[in-house]
């Protein structure tokens, strides 16, 4: 075989570290999503992984410096190393779905205690990954060493193109993998693409080493063996610390960094993807731009303090950029088209953002590493000086991510404990300049250097960190701040996300996680509830009005602990469970006073800090009821909750007798999404309903086993408490609660499969995670769902599912719902038309006097006019009415007195009719009619084909007879006359085809 010249060997090995790095910042990546799911929240596993990661490759490296340096091929020895960690990553998702498995089933139940728990959680997450991660941090210094041994006298070359590649494949790999990977072959395949990777890597490395390193280069200073040690070597111990506070320092403001970022781009998977490999890019051309410089200069230390002063700098001047980050998302959010397109661009923005704010400082931190290598090198420290430096400043990131999330964050907040890590790269800038000023001309530039430190810090402190604006969700609606009248009664950045309470002039307090409002409550007894309200009383009415006896409830999300105070309002309960995971946001919610007191001072409530599912599976007692409100689905990490395997879970906590409670938001997300969570909710529970407590909220309640048992409201309302929650939301009758029900288990079924390519929900594909971020900056909203009660009420009560309102039971006094609106409209038009008011709307006087004048031909404009508003009105009024309410409107029409009325128009009135009686049988009979014998008025059959084709599908869907559903819905869809808003219709009674054809 030709041996390859030294030049391409050279670039061939930096080529293959590329692929190395790419491969490991998928695994960091798709580690963090795996270990989320079972820590339970997106920071924690972040920041855990960080660790470990970090941890795991100081112990790889530490080790590797001590043994490698018997090592004959280096290179060799890390092609295995590149194999075996190819072996782990094709085994992991085997190895991680049984270890959680065996800890949720077995381990946490037996061990009970919370604090024992937790520890064993983090060290079965440290266990899983550990591994691997050692064998990763062997990498590089078994890479560098080798590379040293072969092209000695360039070392700093070496280094930095080293930690280039590897840097620059990282940084790759970060947004392969969310973009790329996870779409399309989801967690399990992204880990076997980057096992494959190593093996690649690896035959690459053993074909490329094909001779031996020649003997490890001669230390050019004659040194001892107590040069090595850290005590008797001053700067062995100066460059270690040096390099383990830089590393802890740089990490810190990665964690900082993040979470200043996710109040003004979303706390989105992608958005923190593109923020990591901004990250990664500074630090990759670091180190291409110290590569020739680490030989050239004299003093790489010297170097290095003017690097790390640059650094600290820079990570100052990044608040005042930040300062500006929410104007620029305002305008991207404002300018940039709703569409995948513009999606796409405003991700792009992100990252150019992201770039902004973090490239700066990480091209400082690239650069540091490299040269304090090469000093030891120079030193005589000899190759083992690259594990060592490489370890300390792994060592050090631990302690710099730790220290940033449980110490700095929590107590200083984000811009002071910024500042603080950016005073520790200054100061290590200024030890090393000072160390190193062994001329006036050096000392006079350490004083330049001091005098820059004092004035970043200076200009730092006073850029604004303003509550109002990074509270102010601007990723959603594109303001920068919150209105002027708005006051900020709390604000705090805790362990996991930033909390803040906001008192509007109206009365409403609104508390927001990182800008992203979670719940709203108005305080001010004369004003209406605000719209978040009912969505919180309902979640705990409806289970408490549905279950026989609860008396163990638990509750995921805090929220604003309304739902929480609603359920502590049954004398029946003995105990509520309240799962959160940041603390902040318990102390947030104290804002909303009396409104929930009952959370925070009842006895029976209990506030647990902790992961849900982990805590579900330590307890020993299963729940009557268990209620899910996370936070909306695109957020990092909350998607699991609305997972396939979460609804799996879920059933294994109830008794017998248990009810589930999902919350889902039908804003921000599409049919195709909602159909993702269906998909897994609707195998894991027997029976199951849905209603609207507002405009745009699900609320599903589901039974493991059994059918679900009916709504006894009036029951619960004889209990004053109770009663005054639900009066608050304007409910004051049963059937007003009733009315708010849009689906059984049938129609949940049928949206489930009206997309049926769409993959389900899950852990290990999450759908929601990749998708819903794009959905919420398009607005898209799931319309199949919300139309039901609004365009699709009458199959509602084809399916008999619900009703109109009763004629005796008034609409609610606060129309949260939509329909509750259109009902007292239609109440309204009812009046008019059977006239008994006095003021009438245009559309009923032009139908009226149409009757009024038709013994003589009605015009072309007036046979328009009267079909547009004759079945405008019939659209008003038919849905929201029964038919005691239509007597006189459609039943038996009291406005109609034209005696010689044209047949069309008599035979449109009996199909209208027909559809007021519920008469389902004439609803056919009339509609068959009507299509096969198409009218003469055009602009009568223009207007009518929607109640003949549906009259036809409705009485098909009330006897059932599922198997002609799908060529009448065809015909309907290919009728160029019928409305679009019955394509909802359409794809409903498709997807209830389906669903029946299915079972």
């Amino acid at each position: 075989m030709k041996k390859l010249s030294p030049e391409r060997l050279r670039t061939g090995l930096l080529a293959i570290f590329v692929l190395s790095g790419f491969a490991g910042l998928i695994y960091q990546s798709i580690w963090t999503h795996y270990l989320g799911l079972f820590l339970g929240h997106a920071a924690y596993a972040q920041a855990l992984v960080l660790a470990i990661f970090m941890g795991g490759m100081a112990i790889g490296a530490a080790w590797i410096a001590h043994a490698g340096q018997r090592w004959r091929n280096l290179i060799r020895g890390y092609a295995i190393i590149e194999a075996v960690i190819g072996v782990l990553g094709l085994l992991f998702h085997t190895l991680f779905t049984s270890v959680a498995a065996f800890s949720y089933d077995t381990l946490i139940p037996a061990l009970g205690e919370p604090w024992s728990i937790n520890l064993a959680r983090w060290l079965v997450a440290a266990a899983l990954i550990l591994p691997q991660t050692i064998l990763l941090g062997m990498t590089f210094p078994l890479m560098s060493g080798g590379l040293i041994r072969r092209f000695s006298g360039s070392d700093g070359q070496t280094l930095g193109g080293l930690y280039f590649t590897n840097s620059i494949g990282a940084a790759i790999g970060a947004l392969v993998a969310v973009f790329v990977l996870l779409p399309t072959i989801g967690l399990p395949g992204a880990m076997k693409v980057a096992g494959v990777l190593n093996f690649v890597v690896a035959g690459l490395a053993w074909w490329l080493a094909l001779e031996p390193e020649p003997e490890a280069p001669v230390a050019k200073v004659t040194s001892t063996p107590s040069d090595h040690r850290l005590s008797s070597n001053p700067l062995l111990r100066v460059v270690l610390f040096s390099t383990a506070l830089s590393g802890a320092a740089s990490f810190a403001y990665e964690i900082i960094w993040i979470r200043m970022l996710s109040m003004a781009v979303g706390s989105t998977m992608h958005a923190f993807e593109l923020m990591l490999a901004s990250f990664i890019a500074g630090i990759a051309l670091g180190g291409l731009w110290v590569r020739k410089r680490a030989d050239q200069t004299d003093s790489p230390l010297r170097l290095a303090g003017w690097m790390q002063v640059f650094m600290g700098v820079a990570a100052l001047a990044s608040l005042a950029v930040y300062a500006n980050t929410f104007a620029w998302v305002g305008w991207l959010i404002q300018g940039l088209a709703k569409t995948d397109a513009g999606y796409g661009l405003f991700n792009l923005g992100t990252a150019s953002i992201a770039i902004a704010i973090m490239l700066p400082a990480a091209f400082f931190a690239g650069t540091t590493l490299p040269l304090f290598t090469v000093a030891l090198l120079r030193n005589g420290q000899g190759e083992r000086a690259i594990g060592r430096v490489y370890a300390w400043n792994t060592l050090g990131s631990i302690v710099g991510v730790f220290t940033a999330i449980h110490l700095l964050i929590p107590t200083l907040g984000l811009k002071l404990s910024l500042c603080i890590a950016a005073l520790v790269d200054m100061i290590i800038g200024l030890v090393l300049l000072r160390m190193h000023a062994d001329s006036q001309k050096h000392m006079l530039r350490f004083g330049m250097g001091a005098a820059l430190v004092a004035v970043a810090l200076i200009i730092a402190v006073r850029i604004p960190f303003d509550p109002m604006t990074v509270a102010s969700g601007v990723f959603r609606h594109g303001r920068a701040t919150l209105q002027k009248a708005d006051e900020v009664v709390y604000y705090r950045d805790g362990k996991t996300t930033s909390v803040a309470a906001v008192r509007s002039p109206n009365g409403n307090i609104q508390i927001a996680t990182n800008g992203k409002t979670d719940a709203a409550i108005q305080m001010q007894n004369d004003r209406p509830a605000a719209l978040d309200e009912p969505t919180m009383v309902f979640l705990g009415t409806l289970p408490l009005a549905m279950h026989s006896a609860p008396e163990r409830v638990g509750v995921i999300g805090f929220g604003s602990g309304l739902t929480t105070h609603t359920l502590l309002a049954d004398p029946r309960i003995k105990s509520v469970d309240t799962i959160e995971i940041e603390p902040a946001m318990i102390e947030g919610a104290r804002a909303f006073g009396p409104r929930v007191e009952r959370a925070y001072k009842d006895p029976r409530s209990h506030i647990v800090i902790d992961d849900a599912k982990s805590y579900f599976s330590g307890q020993r007692s299963k729940y009557d009821i268990i209620i899910s409100e996370p936070s909306n689905p695109w957020i990092s990490g909350v998607g699991a909750l609305f997972s396939k395997e979460f609804y799996e879970f879920v059933p294994r906590h109830l008794n017998e007798n248990g009810l589930f409670v999902q919350w889902i938001q039908l804003y921000e997300i599409d049919d195709a999404l909602v159909g993702s969570i269906l998909k897994g909710l609707t195998p894991a529970f027997a029976d199951y309903g849905a209603w609207l407590s507002n405009a745009s909220d699900l609320l599903i309640v589901a039974s493991p086993k059994g059918p679900l048992p009916k709504v006894d409201l009036a029951s619960l309302m004889a209990n004053e408490k109770v009663q005054a929650d639900l009066a608050r939301q304007g409910i004051d009758h049963p059937a007003q609660l009733e009315f708010r029900k849009i689906a059984d288990a049938r129609i949940l079924r049928a949206i489930g499969n009206i997309h049926p390519e769409q993959r389900v929900n899950s852990d290990f594909f999450p759908i929601l995670g990749l998708d819903a971020p794009k959905t919420r900056f398009k607005s898209i909203a799931a319309d199949t769902l919300l139309t039901l009660p609004v365009v699709n009420r009458p199959l509602l009560e084809a399916l008999q599912v619900g009703s109109a309102l009763p004629g005796n039971t008034p609409p609610p006094s606060i129309q949260h719902f939509t329909a509750d609106g259109l009902t007292l409209r239609a109440r309204n038009i009812a009046l008019e038309l059977r006239g008994e008011r006095q003021d009438y709307s245009a559309n009923v006087l032009t139908v009226q006097s149409a009757m009024r004048d038709c013994q003589r031909p009605w015009t072309e404009n007036q046979r328009r006019q009267l079909a547009f508003n004759l079945t405008d009105l019939a659209d008003r009024t038919i849905k929201y009415l029964p038919p005691s309410l239509l007597e006189g409107v459609w039943i038996k029409p009291k406005w109609v007195t034209c005696k010689s009325m044209p047949a069309d128009m008599n035979r449109a009135l009996a199909i209208l009719e027909a559809h007021s009686l519920r008469d389902y049988k004439s609803m056919q009979l009339l509609g068959e009619d009507w299509i096969n014998n198409r009218p003469t008025d055009n602009f009568m059959a223009r207007y009518m084909d929607g109640y003949a084709w549906t009259g036809i599908a409705l009485n098909k869907i009330s006897k059932q007879q599922w198997e002609e559903l799908p060529e009448i819905t065809n015909k309907m869809e290919q009728s160029s006359s019928v409305s679009p808003e019955f394509s909802f219709f359409t794809s409903i009674t498709k997807g209830l085809s389906l669903e029946k054809s299915s079972n």
